[in-house]
């Protein structure tokens, strides 16, 4: 049998033996801040200007491992004026400015750092890792050449991905409290505009050089409510 095939199968036997012994589901929302990070406007790594909130589902396998799903909804913005760098200040013919709404579905891993069994009486707390991957769907904005506020073409889909790290907190038997910085890195260079595909829009502004994707940057909690089956060993 190929090598390749045997690893596939084990693989395959891990993850469903995780699932049909984990304990514990969890949904429940997140909020918070966002900014992106590109060619327009400030480009402080954390500086939360909108609101992003989403819907969370996570399946523990353990009390170390986690799988979350969530879907989110947001907007970003950039405004040249609040620029510190003195190009982007004196950009021809002027101060640009864009605003782009987003949707997100994507999937995470999570790692805690001590054992943070959920379910259990008595409060309990934990730093933890996450990372995973993202499908975004964002408005597909441009500059025409004279105007210094973007334009919108549609949607389209692209992908990002997120990873960061959080402190979470287990208080009375099931609910669990999280906080997290959440950076992204987006497989695309026109989340403001700056790099349109000059094929499908001939008479629009390309002013990114294309070497550096945007980036998007959310500081934000959690709350979500456990269930599901208890260990063997409680009532």
């Amino acid at each position: 049998m190929n090598i390749n095939r045997i690893w596939f199968w084990i693989a395959f036997a891990c993850i469903v033996s995780g699932f049909s012994t984990a304990q514990r589901h969890e949904i429940g929302v997140s909020v918070g801040g966002v900014n992106y990070i590109g060619e327009i406007g400030n480009n402080k790594y954390i500086q939360p200007r909108h609101l992003e909130s989403g819907f969370i589902y996570k399946r523990n396998f353990n009390d170390r491992i986690g799988l979350r799903a969530i879907y989110s909804i947001g907007k970003l913005s950039g405004n040249d004026e609040n620029a510190s760098e003195l190009e982007r200040l004196e950009r021809w013919p002027g101060p640009l400015s864009f605003a782009n709404d987003y949707s997100s579905l994507g999937l995470r891993i999570e790692i805690n750092y001590v054992k943070f069994p959920v379910g259990e009486f008595g409060f309990s707390w934990t730093p933890y890792i996450h990372a995973g991957i993202n499908r975004m769907v964002i408005e597909n904005i441009y500059f025409e050449p004279f105007e210094r506020i973007s334009r919108s073409d549609g949607k389209v889909t692209t992908v990002s991905l997120p990873f960061g790290v959080g402190m979470k907190f287990n208080f009375g038997q099931s609910w669990i409290l999280g906080a997290e910085v959440q950076p992204q890195f987006t497989m695309s260079d026109n989340l403001d505009g700056s790099y349109p595909d000059l094929e499908k829009k001939p008479s629009a502004r390309q002013f990114s050089t294309s070497l550096s994707n945007d980036w998007l940057v959310f500081t934000g909690i959690s709350i979500t409510y456990g269930f599901g089956r208890l260990p063997c060993c409680r009532e």
